[in-house]
């Protein structure tokens, strides 16, 4: 806001008229200049003290309207967030029974502006545990957009299964080796630039990062440290109404004498009323000597039902089959669970059961684990 101040203090002694009139304006424009003018005159008449005054409103009101022209040249940024904690217990054969509480806090940054050219500049970060996890600039159209990110945009990670809570990847505490560990050819989650083209009822988004040997550099950027990687997805429905589609394959480059690494994920779900059910199938190789490279070809199946708004209940169950150089590990790890959610209106609640029989392709080697989770967005 401005404020303009004007005080006018007339004072007559004997045969002298003596007016002193005493103008204080206090402009605040970008620049943070402040303009302040005293006038000082004598044996003005009340016609000349009324041009001054006309004067000095029209110098407020341009003022105003300067400041306000450039203020629309900045874009409005929005803060938001959530908080995620988690309880989980754990009971393994062999080994004591854990008990553990987790949390993770997210707060976003992000904004958008017109540019000049008609395109849209969108731009965000991610601080994950008080440390920058994510980051975009994305400049385009309604149609086709580029960006240079980190840890954002479509990617592989996610999945096509009607997941109520967290996916059975996310666990901790699991010696499966369905675990949360991200392909080796996973590029999003590295320094990556891509480009999203809109058709066929989806998005469809290639990728390309030059290093996967380093996910956090600075400004400057960062020597090569691994291997680049590329990768093509789609997601989507076709235009086919409760449709969810999930396709797409990345492969980084090995280096040495190491195989590239490759990943392939094929996965759909339906939503027909209150049902929701979903297949997905995973291939993935790590970068690694042809002798000690592993492969896994994982199948998931899932279906959940909405019993009303609030309450939904799902079950899923989960296989990987192991294939270590050229030779089949002789016990596939077997993953059955259910899920329950609740939303309480502004907490979202679930509760996760898993059995994991020959955890990590071992026979007899069994699993059991609970988790509670809350979310709380803001």
């Amino acid at each position: 806001d401005f404020k303009a101040f004007v005080y006018f203090y007339v004072v007559k002694i004997q045969h002298f008229k003596i007016l002193i009139i005493l103008n204080k304006l206090l402009l605040k424009t970008q620049d943070n200049l402040i303009y302040s003018s005293i006038v000082l005159n004598l044996k003005l008449n009340t016609k000349q003290r009324k041009e001054i005054i006309m004067k000095n409103k029209l110098l407020l009101t341009t003022a105003i309207a300067s400041v306000a022209f450039a203020g629309s040249a900045f874009s409005e940024t929005k803060i938001g967030g959530n908080l995620e904690q988690t309880f989980v217990a754990t009971s393994e054969t062999g080994t004591d029974s854990t008990r553990s509480f987790g949390a993770e806090h997210n707060i976003s940054l992000k904004a958008s502006k017109d540019l000049d050219n008609g395109m849209t500049a969108k731009y965000g970060t991610v601080l994950e545990d008080g440390v920058a996890d994510t980051h975009y600039l994305t400049v385009g159209t309604d149609t086709v957009t580029f960006s240079v990110a980190r840890d954002n945009g479509s990617n592989l990670s996610s999945s096509a299964i009607p997941y109520i809570g967290d996916s059975f990847t996310s666990f901790s505490g699991l010696g499966a080796v369905t675990e949360n560990t991200l392909s080796d050819a996973d590029y999003h989650n590295k320094e990556h630039a891509r480009i999203d083209v809109k058709a066929a009822g989806g998005t469809i988004t290639v990728g390309y990062a030059p290093d996967m040997g380093t996910s956090r550099p600075s400004d400057s950027g960062s020597a090569e440290a691994g291997n680049s990687a590329t990768g093509i997805i789609y997601s989507g429905n076709l235009g086919v109404d409760g449709l969810n589609l999930r396709i797409g394959q990345q492969s980084a480059d090995g280096e040495g004498t190491n195989e590239d690494a490759k990943e392939k994920q094929y996965g759909a779900s339906y939503n027909f009323g209150q049902f929701t059910v979903g297949v997905e199938r995973q291939d993935t190789e790590n970068a690694a000597a042809a002798a000690s490279q592993v492969e896994l070809e994982t199948t998931t199946i899932g279906a959940t039902f909405a019993a009303n708004d609030n309450l939904t209940v799902g079950l899923y169950q989960i296989e990987t089959e192991e294939t270590i150089g050229t030779a089949a590990s002789a016990d596939d790890e077997e993953i059955k669970m259910v899920q329950v959610g609740y939303n309480m209106g502004g907490l979202g609640l679930s509760i996760s059961y898993a059995d994991v029989e020959n955890v990590s392709h071992t026979n007899g080697q069994d699993e059991e684990q609970v988790q509670i989770r809350t979310i709380q967005k803001f």
